[in-house]
This record gives structure tokens, sequence and C-alpha cells, in this order.
């Protein structure tokens, strides 16, 4: 609009189009993140905040509303809210509409959680049929399109382009690192997951384990038979006595990941996306294993942001699901700043 304004009005040769066009692309990025950081800071004041109560016994629900300072509700405890938060998952039809109707009638705000949490409905369109009251919630799988497929391969080009010369010389620095500390050892680990289709290929690792440690996990697991409960449930062991001095440095700092850059030059793997599952966890993987493998893993994902070493196997499942139906680019570039601070924190990691 503002260069139609300018056509017309003759004066589009008194400004610099190349710098309209740069600053709208860049406050595209820039706006949304200078609101992250604005009411953070106004949260922290006091200024943005909003009594609000929750109709759910769900924990976990209720300190995600009244930690999220982006939100800015808090708990009203014996005050009266502004908002109420009603959990559709916790309450029978019946009096799950007598809530409704009786704090629509009192209060400011009422946000209502749906029954299905499986999609992202603030990417869905809504249309009204006033005759029968009904809405209808389109939803689309954005990786179907050949145009978001396009977009996504493009960003990890550009990517690829930026990270490439910064992850090179650290690559370096940490395979020197694990010759000179076992220099009859090999540097990578190298082992078959599966990838989009079902297409099997080799993943690449730093190698974090010592080689030929059968006989020392036997030995551990014998001793410790409560590891082989935590590793059905999260398919870990909690202490893997396999793994080198290195490797703990490594896989707290998540950069035992980094040769896979290798796997994203060969179009096997994408920056973001689901964690490349072992030939082994197949049948684990049920009746998703259609939907997780139609994309091609990542080398990170919302499983490294949202907990990791915390999430069992099946929320990881479920995690890869709803990023795969509820994919788009501001989600890709929010697990990626969400991926920097994970890994200089070091949260979730083992």
């Amino acid at each position: 609009m503002l260069l139609a304004y300018l056509a017309i009005t003759k004066s589009v040769q008194n400004y610099s189009r190349a710098v309209i066009i740069f600053s709208f692309v860049i406050m595209v990025f820039l706006l949304p993140i200078a609101k992250l950081f604005i009411k953070k800071r106004l949260y922290k004041l006091g200024l943005w905040r909003r009594r609000a109560k929750v109709y759910s016994h769900n924990l976990f629900l209720q300190n995600e509303i009244f930690g999220n300072y982006y939100l800015g509700y808090i708990d009203a405890k014996e005050r009266t809210p502004k908002t109420v938060f009603i959990n559709s998952q916790t309450e029978e039809l019946d009096t799950l509409k007598n809530i409704i109707n009786k704090e629509l009638r009192a209060r400011h705000e009422v946000i209502f959680i749906p029954l299905i949490d499986s999609y992202d409905l603030t990417h869905s369109h809504i249309y009204s049929l006033s005759n029968t009251r009904t809405n209808l919630i389109v939803l689309k799988n954005r990786l179907k399109s050949k145009y978001q497929l396009y977009f996504k391969t493009l960003s990890d080009t550009l990517l690829l382009f930026i990270v490439f010369p910064i992850i090179l010389p650290l690559l370096a620095i940490i395979t020197y690192r694990i010759y000179r500390s076992e220099p009859s050892e090999p540097v990578f680990f190298k082992q078959k997951r599966m990838g989009k289709n079902q297409n099997t290929f080799v993943c690449y690792k730093f190698r974090t384990m010592t080689e030929n440690s059968s006989a020392l996990l036997h030995d551990y697991l014998l001793e410790h038979p409560e590891e082989l409960e935590n590793y059905q449930k999260y398919h870990k062991y909690k202490n893997d006595p396999r793994i080198t001095p290195m490797g703990h440095f490594l896989r707290r700092t998540s950069l035992d990941e980094l040769p896979q850059i290798f796997n994203v030059l060969r179009g096997e793997m994408s920056f973001i996306g689901p964690r490349p599952y072992i030939i082994e966890e197949k049948d684990d993987m049920g009746d998703n294993i259609s939907t997780i493998l139609a994309v091609k893993p990542g080398i990170t994902g919302l499983w490294q942001v949202s907990g990791r070493s915390d999430i069992d196997f099946l929320e990881r499942i479920e995690l890869d699901v709803w990023y795969i139906h509820n994919w788009n680019l501001w989600m890709d570039l929010t697990i990626l700043l969400k991926t920097i601070r994970t890994v200089l924190s070091r949260d979730g990691a083992s």
C-alpha cells in the first residue's frame, strides 16, 4: 500500500524502494520479538497483569497460564477475577454449559479451552452457519502444500548458509578434542535412522560413548535394574555408564548433534522437525509412524525445547505429531530461538 501510494503521488523517486521493502521484512521479525521483551518487562513491573481463575484440575495447564508473562494472567486467589479459563476436558457437557453461561454473565472475559487439543486453531479458518448455529473449523496440513514445503526448504538453505561458517570451526575444535582424548577410537558415531517416507539414512553424531561397552552396560544393569524401567519409558538410561567424560559435556550442551548439519547438506534432514527415530523404535511408534515419517527429521524440534529428558517416549511422539499438524515458519523460528536458549542454559539435556 505504501509503494502504491508513492507511485500514485509520483513521489516514489524521492524514496528508496529497497529501504522500504527491507524495513518491512525486518519489522516482520522485529515487532513480534520486541513484543516478547516488552511484555516481559511490563509483567515484572506489575503493569501487564490481569487476575484470572482456571476451571481445571490440570496443574500443568494452570502453571502454564499463570507462568506465561506473555499472557500476563495471575491467580486471582480470593479476589474477583476479570478473566476465567474453562477447560472443556475436565467437565461433563451439561456442567460445562452451565459454567460458561454463568461466567459469561459475570466476567469481563471468558477463555474456552477446546476438548480437542491436537490442533493449533489460531491458524485455522472459522465459518459460521447462522441458520444452524454451527461453526465450521477448517484445518489444513501445511506440510502437504508444495508451496509451504518450498518455503521450508528455502529456510533450511538460508539457515545453512548463515550457520555453516560459524559451526565449521566448532566442529573442528570438538573433533580435535575427542581425537586427543581417545586417539584410537572413532570421532563420529554413525547410526541408521528412519527418515522421510521411512527411508533409512546414516545419522551422524559426535561419539559420546566408549566403544564395545556391552559388557559394561550388562554389569551396570544387573546392579541397577531400575534403569530398565527408565529405558522403557524414556528410551534412554538415566545414568549411562558408557558415556565418556567428553561425552557428558557434549550431551549437556547438545553439541553432539552438530555433525547432523552434514545430513542437512545431503537433504536427509531439516534443521527443525521431529527427531530421527532409530529403526528399533518403529513398532513403538504405532499408528503415528506414517504421520511422523511424512516429513524430514530435524536436528532440533519441539522435543528439545519442551523438557527433553523429562518427557517420555509417548509424549515425544505426541509432540512430533502436533508439530506436523500445526507447522508454520514462525513456529520453526520460535523453536530455533528456544533451542539456542536451551543449549546455553543446558536445560533438559542428558
